[in-house]
C-alpha cells in the first residue's frame, strides 16, 4: 500500500513538473508553486492520521514554508552566476540549516504567519530585478532518459519516508517534512542544465513570486482541519490556492494591457509629432 501511495504520488508531480518545463517562465512558475508534492504527501498523512495532527502539521509546514524562499532565493542568484551543481548543492545546505534552526522555535499559526510574511517581504525584494522571461541559452536538448525516473524515485522517497516516519515524528517535524523541496531541487538539476542559468533564474523567481498562494492554502488548512474535518480542510485549501493563482493571472493581463495601451499611445504621439514636423 505504501508502495502505491508513493508510486501514485510521484506519477502525478512528474507529469506537473514535466509540463511546468514547457510553457514558460511565468505559467512555470505558476504551476510549480502549487502544491504538487505536498498536497500528494498531506493526503497520505490524511489517510492514517487524525484531524488534529493534521492540522498542527500544518504549523510546521508554515514555519518550513518561509524556509524554502530562502532555496529558491539562492537559486535565482547563484543560476546565472556559477555552476548548477554549486547552485543546487548551496540551497539544499541553506534549507537544511534554516530547517533545523526553524525547528527550535515553538511555531503557532499567528507567528508563523509572521515569518512567511517577513521572508517573503524580503526575497520578493531580492528577486524584483529578475526578469519575468528569459530565452534559454543555448540548445535544449531532448529530455535524457533518466530525469523523469530519477524524478519519480526522489518525490515517491520524500512520500513514503514522511508517511513512515510521521508515526514517532511529531506533527510538527511532519509537517516541516512534507515541505521539503524535493520537487524544487528535481527542477533545480534537471532544469538548470537545460535551460540556461538566467533562463532557470527567470523560472524560479515566477515560482516564488507564486509562492504565497501556497503560504495561505497551507493556514487555511490548518485553521480548518479540526472544525471542518482534513478533507474538507484540504479542499478549501486547494481552492484558496487556486483563487490565489487565479488572481495573478488577473493581475498579470491587466498590467499586459496597461502596458500594451502605453505603447500605442507612444507610438501615438511619436507618429503626431512626425506629422507636425512634416507640416512645418
Amino acid at each position: 500500500m505504501l508502495l502505491a501511495r508513493a508510486t501514485a504520488s510521484a506519477a502525478f508531480v512528474v507529469s506537473v513538473t514535466a509540463l511546468a518545463e514547457a510553457v514558460g517562465p511565468f505559467w512555470g512558475g505558476l504551476i510549480v508553486s502549487l502544491p504538487i508534492s505536498a498536497g500528494p504527501a498531506y493526503v497520505m498523512l490524511a489517510l492514517d492520521h487524525t484531524d488534529a495532527f493534521i492540522a498542527g502539521s500544518t504549523i510546521g509546514s508554515l514555519a518550513a514554508n518561509a524556509v524554502t524562499t530562502v532555496f529558491i532565493l539562492i537559486i535565482v542568484k547563484l543560476a546565472p552566476r556559477v555552476p548548477w551543481p554549486v547552485t543546487v548543492g548551496s540551497a539544499i545546505l541553506a534549507w537544511l540549516v534554516a530547517a533545523s534552526l526553524v525547528r527550535q522555535v515553538g511555531w503557532t499559526f499567528f507567528s508563523a504567519s509572521v515569518l512567511n510574511i517577513v521572508a517573503f517581504a524580503v526575497c520578493l525584494w531580492l528577486v524584483r530585478r529578475t526578469p519575468a522571461s528569459v530565452a534559454a541559452s543555448g540548445r535544449i536538448g531532448p529530455r535524457r532518459w533518466y530525469e523523469l525516473p530519477l524524478r519519480a524515485v526522489l518525490v515517491g522517497g520524500v512520500v513514503a519516508t514522511v508517511v513512515t516516519a510521521s508515526d514517532w515524528m511529531s506533527p510538527t517535524v511532519t509537517g516541516m517534512a512534507a515541505v521539503f523541496p524535493i520537487m524544487l531541487t528535481g527542477l533545480g538539476v534537471l532544469a538548470l542544465p537545460r535551460l540556461g542559468g538566467a533562463a532557470g533564474a527567470a523560472l524560479f523567481a515566477a515560482t516564488l513570486r507564486a509562492m504565497p498562494g501556497f503560504a495561505i492554502a497551507l493556514l487555511v488548512l490548518g485553521l480548518t482541519a479540526e472544525p471542518l474535518g482534513r478533507w474538507w480542510g484540504m479542499a478549501s485549501a486547494i481552492l484558496t490556492q487556486l483563487a490565489f493563482a487565479a488572481c495573478l493571472l488577473l493581475w498579470r493581463r491587466i498590467g499586459t494591457g496597461a502596458s500594451r495601451r502605453a505603447g500605442h499611445g507612444s507610438s501615438h504621439a511619436a507618429s503626431a509629432s512626425r506629422t507636425r514636423g512634416d507640416c512645418n
